[in-house]
């Protein structure tokens, strides 16, 4: 069964797909993996999706107002 679950950056699912995205950044990135790192912050993130199978959470996303009618998508991702 599919899900999709509206939320904020303090729900301890996407919490714990984010450490999984960092994970994988970090390899991806490699040296400059503290660079791009500055920008993936998720602290009051208003706006998040997490998409279940099964009652598991494997796939996340949201999006921040950057100003009025410009928004970011952040932090989308999805395990394998």
């Amino acid at each position: 069964m599919i899900n999709l679950k509206r939320t904020n950056s303090d729900d301890i699912d996407f919490v714990n797909l984010v450490v999984l995205l960092d994970q994988e950044l970090a390899v991806r990135d490699g040296a400059d993996h503290a660079f791009y790192n500055q920008y993936n912050k998720t602290d009051k993130i208003k706006h998040v999706l997490v998409y279940y199978e099964n009652d598991i959470p494997v796939g996340c996303g949201a999006f921040r107002e950057k100003e009025s009618g410009t928004t970011e998508i952040k932090r989308m991702f999805c395990s394998s």
